[in-house]
């Protein structure tokens, strides 16, 4: 008897510690790199003109960002609304980073039906966003976003450059700043 309970704690006592190890095992955190992202943080509230087409008109546009760390940090919800030109767009984005990659990566969604996916990067105080916006008739246009934040990143200022078969206008110019802090 005494041979098979010293067996038995011998298969019990591996297996728990095990469990153990596995219980106490660090988890998963963002990677750093998300911590540049973190200048976007709160609500903004932007202002300035865009121009839509190349040859459309310019119209005055007011930009409203809420932006926040959602599942556990590893991921950025930009909840949003486009007002100008007659119209009024709500949409979500999210940023993340990928490591394998080494990009800042981020999808986007418009109440219009327009989706785009683009890649950032940080030179300072500069972010430059990259990427097309695919819009609900199945026409792509390629843009270029610079934000230049101030020192203390609570104002910043953007310039849109976008190219559609060929031709290439300004879309955006905007300025802002950080009304509050994120709900």
């Amino acid at each position: 008897m005494k041979r098979i309970v010293t067996q038995i704690i011998g298969t019990l006592f591996p297996m728990l510690s095990a469990v153990h190890a596995q219980a106490q095992a660090r988890r998963p955190t963002p990677p750093a790199e998300l911590k540049k992202l973190d200048v976007w943080i709160g609500s903004w509230e932007l202002s300035g003109t865009a121009r839509d087409q190349p040859a459309d008109p310019e119209y005055n546009l007011h930009w409203q960002l809420h932006e926040h760390w959602i599942l556990d940090g590893f991921f950025m919800q930009v909840d949003q609304t486009w007002e100008g030109g007659g119209q009024s767009t709500h949409a979500l984005e999210l940023l993340s980073y990928d490591q394998g990659k080494k990009i800042y990566a981020d999808s986007g969604f418009g109440s219009d039906g327009s989706t785009w996916s683009l890649t950032a990067t940080f030179r300072g105080s500069t972010m430059t966003e990259r990427g097309e916006t695919l819009a609900p008739d199945g026409t792509t246009t390629r843009c270029r976003m610079t934000w230049v934040f101030s020192d203390d990143g609570r104002s910043v200022s953007g310039t849109e450059e976008c190219d559609k078969s060929g031709v290439r206008w300004k879309a955006v110019e905007v300025k802002g700043t950080k009304s509050g802090l994120p709900r």
